[in-house]
This record gives C-alpha cells, sequence and structure tokens, in this order.
C-alpha cells in the first residue's frame, strides 16, 4: 500500500522513473514486514523494512525469521533494534546478518530477543500493541545490480521456512505462516 503512495507522489511530480529499489508492503499477518521511513532524497537506493505487529495484540519475549533473497541486487544495511522487545545493553540481544555462506546463505537473517540475564535483562514478555515496530532493517542496491525480483513473499510457492514469535517458554506465538513478506524489486 505505501509503495502505491509513493509511485502515486512521483506521478503527480512529474517523474515518470521508477525508484530502483521498490517494495510492496504484505497483506494481513499476524507480524508484517512493511516499508519504513525512505533514506535520503531521489531515487531510493536503499530501503528500510520494519517488522511489526499486525491488527491485533500480541504477547511474547523474542522474534525474527530467515527470508531467502537475492543477494546479487541488494546488500545488508544497518539493523536497527526496537524497544518494545528490551534488548538490553551491550552485546544486545538483537542482529541482522546476510551471509554468502553456510547453510543459511543467501538468506536475510533478523532477530531479536529481551535479553534474558546480563544488563538490561528482562524476566517477562510483553505485551505488544497492533502496528509496534520490532525492529527495522536497512537493505541498499548494490553496484552492478542487474535488476529483478530480490524476494517476493506473496508469490504462490513462497515459504518462509523459519520465523514467527515465541514467548519467554520458547512455546510458538506466531508460526512462520503467520509472518506477511511482501515484494522487493530492484529497477536500477
Amino acid at each position: 500500500m505505501r509503495s502505491l503512495v509513493i509511485l502515486a507522489s512521483l506521478a503527480a511530480c512529474g517523474d515518470n522513473t521508477l525508484p530502483p529499489l521498490r517494495y510492496t508492503d504484505p497483506g494481513a499477518g499476524k507480524l508484517r514486514l512493511i516499508q519504513g521511513p525512505s533514506v535520503g532524497q531521489g531515487p531510493q537506493t536503499s530501503v528500510v523494512l520494519e517488522l511489526v505487529v499486525g491488527d491485533a495484540p500480541l504477547t511474547g519475549y523474542s522474534v525474527g525469521f530467515d527470508l531467502p533473497l537475492d543477494d546479487t541486487q541488494v546488500a545488508l544495511g544497518p539493523f536497527t533494534a526496537g524497544t518494545a522487545l528490551a534488548p538490553g545493553t551491550a552485546p544486545v540481544a538483537a542482529l541482522g546478518t546476510l551471509s554468502g555462506t553456510g547453510p543459511l546463505a543467501h538468506q536475510l537473517v533478523t532477530a531479536q530477543s529481551q535479553k534474558a540475564s546480563g544488563g538490561g535483562a528482562v524476566a517477562t514478555n510483553a505485551t505488544l500493541a497492533p502496528g509496534t515496530v520490532l525492529y527495522a532493517v536497512q537493505l541498499d542496491l548494490r553496484t552492478g545490480a542487474t535488476g529483478g525480483v530480490v524476494f517476493d513473499g506473496t508469490a504462490p510457492d513462497f515459504v518462509l521456512r523459519s520465523g514467527g514469535m515465541r514467548d519467554r517458554a520458547g512455546t510458538t506465538v506466531v508460526s512462520a505462516a503467520d509472518v506477511a513478506i511482501g515484494t522487493l524489486v530492484a529497477t536500477p
């Protein structure tokens, strides 16, 4: 929905070029990966994606996902931990990574948890209101990217193999099937 607003804004300005990275927000989900604030001005060579709580409140302790993507098109930018699930103080219990090798190669792996012990530890689950931003991750267009679909969470054959939310006891609160992912396209 937000990408339609961005495209409409460009058309209203008389600029018919599409931004190099276009994200289309997903439909309903208990957790959703949506587009966050723009990075800089002009054609967007970076996109910020936020993992947010869907339309119903949730109670949990940790959250994350492993998203397969075309890492020849994008590189990982900054990962920003949210405050709704308190990740504690250094080292924080939050991370985003994109590896080219190993069992999680070519996957954006993100996770955040309330810290179990040490500085800023929280021993209880958090109650999260609808729309709460859990964390944000930036993806940057790679130099020399040829363009194409980076990932499409709306494709009929798309499966998020790992993701969701768990409570302090480790019980699944949101399964991977209930994490809504949109579509990111690179158009260099």
